[in-house]
């Protein structure tokens, strides 16, 4: 096994009564922070719009940013999806309103067109690409030429062809339809023109369903820290699996107050971020006891605190490498990701270093303070004090 230390002697348990009066004050900090500032959240819990878009040209992600802003759409996510030469949109627009349900895609179509193509429309012509089949059957009756019933299958199978071709670039496009006729043709290059987009697809949530979402995060999360406290007290004791889960929500709640204090906001993916950093956390901790344990049953617990060390030090190395190198993938991912990556990956990048963190100065010392009381109460029996050993000796 690869080693970045020979042999460390780094004294981790000596500044632990630091460490944790620091923690104790983030997590107090989080406690405070967190319910006043309050953390913001995406679609998927206040309800909200999603619109992938097709755009003819390259589009411009600051421009459609602004647009949307300008449009007083300000809780909003633009990035590109797909290769770069489908010039393919996501825009992600939370409920402007928090009671009423509303689908805001004709307000993000609305908000994306150009001046010139305002225009266009404000004049009476109509945009084959963002157009409904109502709209072209409207249209299309209009027509002395054509009689209803070809007006509503002419506009079913321009809705159809769109959707096929994503995107038309002219209005001559659509004279190869299959139910296209002349005199439908005749009107829609008079009355029609193809605007610089079409939406592709589109997804409403309502706060409701937003409502059930945040209710199943939230025992997501607790569900998670009971079965860690459960899994370790089968493999270890309770106090190690107390200890284990103390060191889980000193975790969550010090990433929940940095993530507070950033601009990003709470989503599914981020939901997800605090469930791989509680198996995380817990896989490094499992680690560190694991070597406590067996070091107890060699030398018979005679110095917790040195074993403690001695245990940390011995495991530094494994931690460096894997906590290490997954930091490094997900500080990439925070700053080469894009927009829509960021949120997850912020969670990640903080929380693997306080995980880390949490197993050496949180985890391990709550293990000498419960044995410590115990001791003194005559109320504890260690593995080491089962297997024969010693008796375990707190300095």
């Amino acid at each position: 096994m690869l080693h970045f230390f020979k042999n460390p002697k780094i004294d981790f348990m000596g500044k632990r009564n630091i460490w944790v009066g620091l923690s104790i004050a983030f997590v107090l900090g989080s406690a405070i922070v967190v319910p006043i500032h309050g953390i913001k959240q995406g679609i998927e819990f206040t309800g909200g719009t999603e619109v992938q878009v097709k755009y003819a040209a390259s589009p411009d992600l600051h421009a459609i940013r602004s647009e949307l802003n300008r449009s007083g759409f300000t809780n909003h996510l633009v990035t590109t999806i797909g290769k770069p030469e489908e010039n393919e949109v996501y825009i992600r627009l939370g409920l402007v309103s928090a009671v009423k349900e509303e689908n805001l895609t004709p307000k993000i179509v609305a908000a994306l067109r150009t001046d010139e193509f305002r225009q266009k429309t404000a004049s009476g012509l109509l945009d084959v690409n963002v157009a409904d089949e109502a709209s072209l059957k409207t249209l299309l009756e209009s027509s002395p030429d054509l009689a209803r019933e070809d007006a509503r299958t002419i506009a079913a199978g321009i809705v159809a062809a769109r959707k096929e071709k994503a995107l038309f670039r002219s209005v001559e496009e659509l004279a190869g339809g299959p139910s296209m006729k002349p005199e439908a043709m005749q009107l829609l290059r008079t009355r029609a023109f193809t605007g610089p987009f079409a939406v592709r697809s589109e997804s409403y949530i309502g706060p409701a369903i937003g409502r059930e979402l945040v209710r199943k995060a939230v025992f997501a999360i607790l569900g998670s820290l009971a079965g860690m406290l459960v899994y370790i007290w089968i493999r270890f004791e309770f106090q190690w699996g107390l200890a284990a889960v103390v060191a889980l929500i000193h975790d969550t709640a010090v990433t929940l107050l940095l993530f507070s204090l950033s601009p990003f906001e709470m989503s599914l993916p981020v939901v997800a971020a605090f469930l791989t950093l509680v198996g995380y956390s817990t896989n490094d901790t499992v680690v560190v006891f694991d070597r406590i344990r067996e070091n107890m049953k060699l030398r018979g617990g005679d110095d917790l605190i040195g074993i403690i060390n001695d245990s940390i030090n011995q495991t530094l190395s494994r931690t460096i490498i894997t906590s290490g190198l997954t930091w490094i993938v997900v500080v990439a991912l925070l700053a080469l990701g894009g927009e829509a990556l960021r949120p997850f990956s912020f969670v990640m990048t903080i929380g693997i270093v306080i995980g880390t963190y949490s197993s050496i100065y949180i985890a391990s010392p709550i293990l000498v303070v419960w044995r410590h009381y115990f001791k003194e109460k005559g109320k504890f029996s260690g593995p080491a004090t089962r297997s024969g050993a010693r008796k375990v000796r707190v300095s």
